[in-house]
């Protein structure tokens, strides 16, 4: 009774599976979509950067503005505008000369696995976490390279991507923001804890070893609860599931402010969206319901179309996969139609379902990677968006998806200081965002190469 009444006194009860409401204002929170609450940081000291003479193209869909200047000081965009109209600090600690050249955010992709990319020859080697990790950080340094400076890892080994993400927040390796899910959330030989491959039908080493799936609601709801306690950003989920044990995990996660992504495909990717899920992950075997229930609840999409095209055309090394679809797999039952993919993201697009920008390819990474991104707007291009959607998507829109939109995706004061300076007009052509010059991360200073 002493402790009921206490926590009367205090505001405190807590009800399990109920959010806790949090102050209506926290002057300051990680910069990640976990949002804990940290003591306010002081930059007043930190290096200011100063950006003149570009084309400013600020992501906020507006008409770019000629002979622009950014200011940063430390992590944060300060100020950005037509030079005229914007106060440049005295003896600032760099100066960028951006004449000539187009000035916008940081690239976004939403959807890498830093630790199960595989060349053509992985099959001559065993694996490990250790193997994985150096993998990633070869990820993490193409990414950034290529302009890409946040990524979303949807499923990862061990606690790989985490500590990726730790090595690029202390200036350990260079790579892009990492937001991550932990191993994706299946049931007994769903997704996730299959047998065989999924894209070849190979068994897996020792049948897969012991079955990580999770059966029924609660036990889905524990999972979120592991993945949470682990540091996920993101709870990704697969299918096939019961439609009880989807709709508990996604309660579960938003109960506790962590956002979902499913790798989904038929009636299960409807019943997530019914059960709102935050982002639908390839446009696998949807359903004619999909995209109308995508717009009734707000639910994002990321088709990762490239990340098919090699199953369907061999036009890169394939690990062996045969072209035309998924087979000898219970977990995906269907085969591949780039055609139809291609019409339901058109579909999504007239519908105003938010786009975003992913890439996916757990095989043949380190020979795709950055082309696969620039692969990828060409399908959202072919697919009717105009090169502002497709550019919104990669950017401002991706932000929005990752629950980051506040701090990502525009270049505006206050928002982190993720920013990509090219050769050339982006708008014009797609084809220019592999024109990189200067790649600003975090306020850092981390690619730079003014001539070409």
């Amino acid at each position: 009774m002493r402790a009921f009444v206490l926590a009367l006194f205090l505001g405190a009860i807590v009800v399990p599976g109920v959010a806790i409401a949090q102050p209506s204002s926290i002057p300051e929170t990680t910069d990640d979509a976990r949002r804990l609450p940290i003591p306010p940081v002081d930059r007043s000291q930190h290096p200011v950067v100063v950006i003149t003479g570009g084309m400013l193209i600020d992501g906020r869909g507006g008409a770019p503005i000629a002979n622009a200047v950014v200011v940063t000081q430390g992590d944060r965009i300060v100020a950005a505008g037509r030079a005229g109209t914007i106060a440049v600090p005295a003896n600032p600690a760099r100066v960028v000369d951006a004449t000539g050249m187009y000035i916008m955010p940081g690239l976004i992709d939403l959807h890498v696995h830093f630790t199960q990319q595989r060349c053509h020859d992985f099959g001559q080697y065993s694996d490990s976490p250790a193997g994985a990790a150096i993998r990633g950080v070869a990820l993490a340094q193409q990414l950034i390279g290529a302009g890409v400076t946040a990524a979303r890892d949807v499923g990862t080994v061990d606690d790989v991507a985490l500590r990726i993400k730790e090595a690029v927040d202390r200036q350990i390796i260079p790579g892009p923001r990492v937001l991550w899910s932990g191993r994706i959330i299946a049931t007994t030989g769903g997704h996730g804890d299959e047998v065989t491959s999924t894209a070849t039908g190979r068994q897996k080493p020792a049948m897969g070893g012991p079955s990580k799936g999770f059966n029924g609601p609660w036990e889905w709801r524990t999972a979120v609860r592991q993945q949470v306690r682990g540091l996920a950003d993101w709870i990704k989920l697969g299918a096939p599931a019961d439609r009880e044990e989807i709709a508990a995990a996604i309660d579960e996660a938003h109960s506790l402010g962590v956002p979902v992504a499913i790798d989904s495909f038929g009636q299960y990717t409807d019943w997530a969206i019914e059960a709102g899920v935050d982002t639908l992950e390839h446009p696998l075997a949807m359903t004619d319901q999909a995209v109308p229930l995508m717009k009734k609840h707000g639910t994002a999409f990321v088709p990762t179309i490239g990340a098919f095209d090699n199953l369907l055309t061999g036009g890169y090394p394939t690990a062996g996969i045969p072209t035309g679809g998924f087979y000898h797999t219970h977990s995906r039952r269907f085969v591949i139609d780039q055609k139809e993919h291609l019409g339901r993201v058109a579909q999504a697009y007239r519908a105003g379902v938010p786009i975003g920008v992913g890439t996916d390819i757990p095989f043949e990474n380190e020979v795709r990677y950055p082309d696969a991104y620039f692969r990828e707007l060409a399908y959202l291009s072919e697919a009717g968006m105009t090169n502002a959607d497709v550019l919104a998507s990669a950017t401002r829109v991706g932000a929005d998806i990752m629950k980051m939109g506040d701090k990502l995706g525009t270049l505006e004061p206050g928002k982190i200081a993720d920013i990509l300076i090219l050769g050339a007009n982006p708008l014009d052509s797609l084809e220019n965002l592999r024109d990189v010059r200067y790649v600003i991360a975090d306020g850092r200073l981390v690619v730079e190469t003014p001539q070409r």
